[in-house]
């Protein structure tokens, strides 16, 4: 898919940096690098997968860009709309037309209100419905709407299954109509088998009601399926960008190599080396000079440790940060 000419949402030089403090006047005595010069952009009606590693800053790209957490510097545009430049009060418009599904589908229900109370909040705040007689019947389609039975709307989250409960998550996060959803992790919580119902389900509301989705996972697999496109995080920083079918075929960058010798082939004659990245990922108060990856790259050269890679186009609609060409 290539790049519209204003894309839903554009991130540019995205940065979060956690401030470490200490001594007896809680001084900032240095900053854990979560997310640290990102940018990158969803076409409307697409998915865009970000993969990596546990502590590469995926969760926290989510939720800086719906302002759930405060960038420290960057702009993300939505709809051509700086929504870091907005006060709270500009900012409310935009959180009916930006949402979130979150990882955990137990932690992030109220296990005091009803699934009907859960699912019309949104709606409530939002001032969507008139009538407590509207507000059942919005709350009943969203219900269908996810492959739940109305009748489950005076029900408490505890008595619904891991993917259930996940449905009346994604019920909740549709209630307001919203163009672009945030999917944290919306699968790693659950089961295997029903793993794939969740995305079925994700990719056929995508379908039905046009929407934009970031899908934050770190399984690669499950992001091929449901992505039209992928970027790949490591240590705060995008190492690679493409099309699906293109990085799963023709990586570009060693960290996207790696993880993808990991990926389990369907066909068990078709043998495909098994690299296994050295060391642990590097703390992110302290990042590698140069190239992040560099410490664990099996293709690194002393250049690596002086310059830092921009995220450049090496064919049409696919991207690196890798400053060799000579090894792929």
């Amino acid at each position: 898919m290539t790049r519209d000419a204003t894309p839903l949402i554009e991130v540019n030089n995205l940065k979060k940096w956690f401030p470490i403090r200490g001594g007896i006047l809680s001084r900032t005595v240095g900053h854990v690098k979560a997310v640290n010069d990102v940018s990158f952009y969803v076409n409307r009606g697409e998915v865009l997968g970000l993969v990596g590693e546990s502590g590469s800053g995926k969760t926290t790209v989510g939720r800086t860009i719906l302002r759930l957490i405060e960038p420290t510097d960057g702009e993300v545009l939505f709809d051509g709309t700086d929504v870091v430049a907005l006060s709270k009060p500009e900012l409310r418009p935009f959180r009916r037309r930006m949402q979130i599904i979150f990882q955990d589908p137990f932690a992030s229900l109220n296990p005091r209100m009803t699934v009907g109370d859960i699912i019309a909040e949104p709606l409530i705040i939002h001032r969507l419905v008139k009538t407590a007689q509207e507000r059942t019947d919005r709350v009943a389609e969203l219900l269908k709407l996810v492959g739940l039975s109305p009748d489950h709307m005076r029900r408490y989250p505890h008595e619904f299954s891991g993917g259930q409960r996940q449905r009346i998550g994604i019920a909740r996060a549709l209630a307001v109509d919203p163009e672009f959803i945030v999917a944290d992790e919306p699968v790693s919580a659950l089961d295997v088998s029903i793993q794939a119902q969740v995305v079925n389900l994700l990719q056929d509301l995508k379908d039905e009601l046009g929407l934009t989705l970031l899908f934050i996972a770190h399984d690669l697999a499950v992001v091929e399926y449901v992505s039209d496109r992928i970027a790949v995080m490591y240590l705060g920083k995008i190492m690679e960008m493409a099309p699906a079918s293109e990085l799963y075929t023709s990586p570009q960058h060693p960290y996207s190599e790696a993880l993808l010798s990991a990926v389990p082939v369907p066909d068990p004659t078709i043998k495909r080396e098994r690299i296994v990245l050295e060391g642990d990922i590097p703390s992110p108060i302290n990042p590698p000079s140069g190239c992040v990856f560099r410490t664990r790259c099996r293709y690194a050269i002393p250049e690596c440790a002086e310059t830092v890679p921009e995220l450049r186009e090496v064919s049409p609609g696919h991207y690196k940060a890798c400053i060799r060409d000579d090894i792929f």
